[in-house]
């Protein structure tokens, strides 16, 4: 049983961070597509600064999901902990440790 839930483990963290990965990449497309939002904007083609600021938008929901996602999957892991005390995790602050 100890393997079995070492596997379980190992299987979330693998999980959580593609999570993390993948929010990474999306904040990093929302950050040139609102880049490149404000240099159309400040040479005045507001229309493609609309559609720049449309996708960073869009990026920028799709890291947030991806964060909520392995927050979900991070509290799960706790969950299934014998003891909060007994085992330290990179997924809850020190103060709560």
């Amino acid at each position: 049983m100890n393997d079995e839930n070492k596997l379980i483990e190992t299987a979330y963290a693998e999980h959580v961070s593609d999570h993390f990965r993948h929010a990474s990449e999306e904040l990093l497309h929302a950050y040139q597509r609102n880049k490149e939002a404000s240099r159309h904007h400040q040479s005045g083609a507001f229309k493609a600064a609309l559609h720049h600021a449309k996708l960073s938008k869009h990026h920028s929901f799709n890291a947030h999901e991806h964060l909520k996602e392995a927050l979900i999957i991070a509290e799960r892991m706790e969950a299934v902990q014998p003891a909060l005390g007994q085992v330290q995790t990179p997924f809850l602050p020190k103060a709560i440790q």
